[in-house]
Parts: C-alpha cells; structure tokens; sequence
C-alpha cells in the first residue's frame, strides 16, 4: 500500500471531503496566477514604467525645443530693432528734437561706442546736460524711457539751481542703447542660436 493513501480514504470520508478536492483547485490556480504574475506581469509593468519615462523625456526635449525657438524668434526680433551705425548716427538728433519738442534744453550731448562684443554689438553711451522745469524734465525722461527704441536711463546727477516752483532744474543725464556693427542689415533667425 501507499504510504498516505489511508488517510486520503479517511479525510474523504468525512463531512468535509468536498473542501479538499475546492483547496487543491485553488492550490493549483493560485500558484498558476503566482507564475502568470511573475513570468508575464512584472516584465510588462516594467515595460510599461520604461516606456512611460522615455515618453516623459521626449516630452521634455520637445517642450524645450519649442521654447527653445520661441526664444530664438523674440531675441531676433529684439536684435533686429536695434539700429545699425547709420541709424545709430541719427539718435543724437532725434533725443535733441525729443527735448525740443518737450520744451528742454540739451546744448551738449556726446557719445562714445564701446569695443563691440561677440556677436556684432556695441553699447553705444549718451551723455549730456539736460535742462528745464520739472515737469518738462519728467516729461522728456518719460519719453526716453517709453521709445520704440532700446533706450536706457542709466544715470541721473540732478542739481538744482533756485528753490522756487517753475525754475530751472538741470541734471546730466547718461542715456545707452546698443548698435549693431556693419550695415543695416537684419539679423536671420538661424543665425541668432545654434
């Protein structure tokens, strides 16, 4: 006889004989799921997780890309405002009838451009003594600062001559923008970002 089999004839015999036959289906179906879970589940998951990052990660090039030329388009519409020598040589005449036109005086304005940077640009630097009555003086710095062109206010010495309203007040002001080197050629898109 079978070593065991006696007592397979005796559990059978008992009132729950039914459930061994149910636990060993259920043996057997969950190890097959712990098997199916392991060989085939896992591997896929981390498929799954792998090719969730690598999409995430294209995601990020592109949205970088995008921006990337986005940037490229403002920075060359930036750079193509900016005026070439000739242009640059009629600033001086135009911030002189600014300050006409804004009942100021500015009898003497010079201006020096700096060594050019990579690139092809120069600061370019305005200086000169500016007067009049303060509401005209706000009046003229307002239009400097709110130009079409890449004018900055960098330096304001104020003095001021009498303490009465209306009189004069003079100051000298130091004014820059930057000049594009050569002709008044534009700037291409590509050639602004690698």
């Amino acid at each position: 006889m079978i070593p065991g089999v006696p007592i397979i004839r005796r559990l059978r015999r008992k009132p729950y004989a039914a459930l061994i036959l149910w636990m060993a289906v259920a043996g057997v179906l969950g190890a097959a799921l712990l098997m199916v879970r392991l060989l085939v589940v896992a591997p896929a998951q981390n498929r799954l997780a792998q090719a969730e990052a690598s999409w995430m990660a294209a995601r990020q090039r592109i949205a970088q890309r995008l921006e990337a030329k986005e940037a490229r388009k403002h920075l060359t519409g930036i750079l193509n405002a900016l005026p070439g020598h000739r242009d640059f040589a009629q600033l001086p005449l135009a911030l002189s009838e600014v300050a006409r036109r804004d009942r100021v005086s500015m009898p003497d304005l010079s201006y020096a451009l700096e060594k050019p940077h990579a690139g092809g640009f120069a600061k370019a630097v305005l200086k000169g003594s500016v007067s009049g009555r303060y509401e005209d003086l706000r009046r003229f710095i307002h239009h400097l600062e709110t130009a079409d062109g890449f004018l900055f206010v960098e330096d304001l010495d104020v003095s001021q001559r009498g303490t009465k309203k209306g009189e004069m007040v003079t100051f000298q002001i130091t004014v820059s923008t930057y000049v594009r080197e050569g002709a008044t050629q534009r700037v291409p898109a590509r050639a602004v970002m690698p």
